[in-house]
C-alpha cells in the first residue's frame, strides 16, 4: 500500500513539473539586454599615411608631411603656400589633431577633429562644435 502512495505522489510531481514547465514556456519572455563588449564602442583608426599630401576645400589648402608637420594657407586671404602657417599633427584613432604654433610668441594651439572619412581622394572631418570641413586630394 505504501508503494501505491509513493507512486502516486511521484506521478502527481510528475504531471505538475511537466505543468509548470508548459506553463513557463508559454509565459513571455523577459527584457534581456543584448551583451554588448567593450571593443564595439572603440573608434574607428584611420591610415595616417592617407593623410601625407596636399588637400583642398574650396581655397584653403591643407599639406601634410609625412615627419607630422604640414602647412595650411587660404588663398582667398591672398596668401600663398610659400607664406603658410606652420603646424605639426597626429592621428590617434579617428581623432586628427593639428597643433599650430603662433607667429607672435611661442604658444601652441591644438584644435582636435573627429576624423569621419578618410581615403584615397576625400578627408573629411568635424570639430566638437559639428563643423565639418571636407577636402579632396590635391596632389
Amino acid at each position: 500500500m505504501k508503494k501505491k502512495i509513493l507512486v502516486a505522489i511521484l506521478i502527481v510531481i510528475t504531471v505538475l513539473a511537466i505543468i509548470f514547465v508548459i506553463w513557463k514556456l508559454s509565459q513571455p519572455k523577459e527584457y534581456e539586454p543584448e551583451v554588448i563588449y567593450p571593443e564595439v564602442f572603440e573608434a574607428e583608426t584611420y591610415d595616417t599615411d592617407l593623410m601625407i599630401g596636399l588637400w583642398q576645400a574650396g581655397t584653403v589648402y591643407y599639406r601634410y608631411n609625412e615627419d607630422g608637420t604640414g602647412t595650411t594657407w587660404d588663398t582667398a586671404d591672398d596668401v600663398m603656400e610659400s607664406e603658410a602657417s606652420k603646424f605639426t599633427w597626429e592621428v590617434k584613432k579617428n581623432r586628427l589633431t593639428h597643433y599650430h604654433k603662433m607667429e607672435v610668441s611661442s604658444a601652441i594651439i591644438p584644435k582636435v577633429y573627429t576624423v569621419k572619412k578618410l581615403d584615397l581622394a576625400n578627408l573629411e572631418y568635424q570639430d566638437d562644435f559639428k563643423v565639418k570641413s571636407v577636402f579632396v586630394k590635391v596632389e
